[in-house]
């Protein structure tokens, strides 16, 4: 059996002549281009565009806004309905969801309650 991966809109990318073709369709909470098996299986090619922006994201990008750590990056990237993933990110750490740890340089889950890093404590 096939799997299926969430496909939301088109994206072409561009050319030296002409910039990229973004068909955007409605998810969750916006008008959004988003590609799940881009994000999972190519690592360099856009995997998602917000709603008010023609920047386009890869899991590269997705990968460096979360630490190199896969774990958040793929949390960023299925959260992510409408804004631009640095917002989203910047929104985990402001309520407390997510924290950083400065001794060991990791992300980590705080489930919206101020917690020591469980990694190195």
């Amino acid at each position: 059996m096939e799997k299926k991966y969430l496909k939301v809109g088109t994206y072409v990318p561009g050319t030296e002549e002409k910039g990229p073709v973004i068909q955007r369709d409605y998810y969750r909470q916006g008008w959004i281009f988003k590609d799940e098996e881009a994000f999972l299986s190519h690592a360099d090619q856009v995997c998602y565009v917000p709603e008010l922006s023609d920047g386009g994201y890869t899991r590269q990008d997705f990968m460096e806004l979360c630490n190199g750590q896969e774990d958040f990056a793929v949390e960023c990237f299925r959260a992510v309905d409408w804004q631009c993933p640095e917002t989203w990110v910047d929104e985990q750490y402001r309520e407390d969801e997510w924290g950083y740890c400065p001794e060991c340089e990791k992300i980590y889950d705080m489930a919206g309650e101020v917690c020591a890093c469980p990694v190195c404590g």
